[in-house]
Parts: structure tokens; sequence; C-alpha cells
């Protein structure tokens, strides 16, 4: 089961990464969230009661709450698709493939082997997507996505290595990545209000 869950999470990782149609991606991204919320129950012997408020506080955050502010946002600035990027879609998928290939590499030299190898791999594979999304697309909400799928990453890779988090360092985690997420939706929202378009490398025009 926790290999399925696993596989899902990257192959809706990766699709995020390369998709252009932003409502999808943001689809992509509750799915998610839905499926790292299965997570604390398969992959750690903490007490049921731990897992269960653990796997409740990732549905609210990342499958509903944080997919609803990307849906606003979206809505209110009438965008739908990453029309440019400093790389072409091919690119992005080739670099997408290549940075996959290099986390299963490097797993497998660290001695992992099986659902920990699988899992750790599929996490730095999150990981280094959501990064390539910040550093490759132009428009501000789609690189908000790919911070979402970094973090994603981060918590599928702890996941993996068995590592042990009290539910309050869990919880604020959370909270913070929905303060971020909340707070560049404002940002967004300002920009495009006062340069009425998205593209953050034109950001550089503001002057005192």
């Amino acid at each position: 089961m926790m290999g399925t869950v696993t596989v899902l999470l990257l192959l809706l990782g990766l699709h995020v990464a390369v998709t252009e149609r932003i409502p999808t991606a943001i689809r992509s991204l509750a799915a998610q969230g839905a499926l790292l919320a299965l997570l604390p129950c398969l992959a750690s012997p903490r007490p049921i009661w731990r897992a269960a408020g653990l796997g409740l506080a990732t549905v609210a955050v990342k499958s509903i709450a944080i997919p609803l502010i990307l849906t606003r946002a979206v809505s209110r600035l009438e965008i739908k698709r990453e029309t440019e990027s400093l790389v072409s879609t091919k690119t992005s998928i080739l670099l997408t493939g290549v940075l996959a290939l290099s986390a299963f590499v490097a797993c497998a030299r660290f001695g992992l082997s099986g659902r920990d190898q699988l899992g750790a791999a599929a996490g730095l594979t999150l990981l280094f997507s959501g990064l390539l999304m910040m550093t490759t697309r132009v428009k501000a909400i789609t690189q908000v996505i790919g911070f979402v799928v970094l973090e994603n990453g981060i918590f599928l890779f702890g996941a993996a290595s068995g590592s042990e988090f009290t539910l309050p360092i869990e919880l604020g985690i959370f909270l913070d990545l929905f303060v971020a997420v909340f707070l560049m939706g404002i940002l967004m929202l300002k920009i495009q209000r006062t340069f009425t378009h998205m593209d953050v490398r034109k950001i550089h025009t503001l002057k005192d």
C-alpha cells in the first residue's frame, strides 16, 4: 500500500511539474495532499491518534485550504495557462526526468533499499521538481505551486526516512506553509493590480 501511494505521489508531482494548465496543476496538487494524508498511518508506528490528527491536518491544509486559495487567485487573475517559461516544455520534461533519475541513483548510493529507497527517491524528485518550477516559471502563481510541491517532497522524504516529529511541530510546519501560501496569494493579487501581469521578470521595474 505504501509503495502504491508513493508511486502515485511521484506521478502527480511530475505531472504538476510539466503541465502548462494551471487549474489542472492545482487539482493534481489537491490529490497529492490527500495521498500525503495517508502517509502518517502507513509509514510510522506512532499512536493512532497522532497519525489521525496529522492526517486530518494534512487534508485540511494541503488538499483543501491551499488549493482553494490558489483556485481563487487563478479565478481573480484570470490565468489559465503558463504561456511563458524560461525553458520549453520539452526541456522541462527532460530536466524533470534527469532530476528524477539523479534522485533514484543518489538514494541507491546511500544504501537505501526497497520501500525506503522508493519513498526517499520520490521525495527528492518532488523537491527537485518544485525547485525547477520555482526557477524556470515566470508567473508568480506557478512558482507558488512549485513551492508547495517542494514542501510535499520534504514531507514524503521525512515519512520515508522514518523521521519522528512531535505532533505540535508537524502542525506548526503546516501552519507556516498555509500562512506562506496565503500571503503569496495576497501578493499575487497586489502585483496583478499594479502591473496588470504576473510575469516576475518584470518586477525589477519597481522604483522608489
